[in-house]
């Protein structure tokens, strides 16, 4: 076979030689265009058409399905971010709750620590002025007794009216005088 005809020529293989180029053309074109229209005609309506529909509906349930959850994650997310915010409030207002009840309780602590205070120091005056009372107390029982002593020593001794007189004015000066 030769194949230098074939470089020159391409369609020398497809037609006989009694059809030229242009008639060759032309029934192939008709060969084509009759192939396209029963593709067209009966194909695709029958065995393409019904699977590309389909897919169209399962693209644009899909994109819907995704839609829907896009929707329902922001509206998971706004709900967690609304939860969130809720708990940041209630958490900011038990701990002013806390720090007011502290607050509450350091003063009621502090009052009651006064009061105590106070308590104390008046039963320390109290005890104070009693002990006081009772040292006033003791040393006019020992100074009577001084006194009685020395009268007792003074009565051993030689008395007279005269001395005795001189003694007794001596005592109620001392006793009437403060000291």
């Amino acid at each position: 076979m030769d194949f230098s005809k074939l470089l020159h020529n391409p369609f020398i293989l497809e037609h006989p030689g009694d059809i030229n180029d242009i008639q060759w053309l032309i029934v192939k074109g008709l060969g084509l265009l009759v192939v396209v229209f029963v593709i067209l005609k009966f194909i695709w309506p029958t065995m393409i058409q019904p699977s590309l529909t389909q897919r169209q509906l399962d693209i644009a349930h899909q994109a819907d399905q995704i839609e829907e959850t896009l929707k329902e994650t922001e509206q998971l997310r706004n709900d967690y971010r609304n939860r969130l915010a809720k708990i940041e409030d209630e958490a900011k207002a038990r701990l002013d709750e806390a720090v007011k009840e502290a607050d509450d309780l350091r003063n009621k602590i502090l009052v009651e620590a006064r009061i105590t205070v106070e308590a104390l120091e008046n039963r320390g005056r109290m005890e104070l002025e009693r002990e006081r009372a009772k040292a006033v107390v003791s040393l006019q029982r020992k100074f009577v007794e001084d006194v009685i002593g020395a009268a007792q020593y003074a009565a051993e001794g030689s008395l007279d009216a005269g001395m005795h007189d001189t003694l007794v004015a001596d005592f109620v000066g001392k006793v009437g005088s403060p000291a």
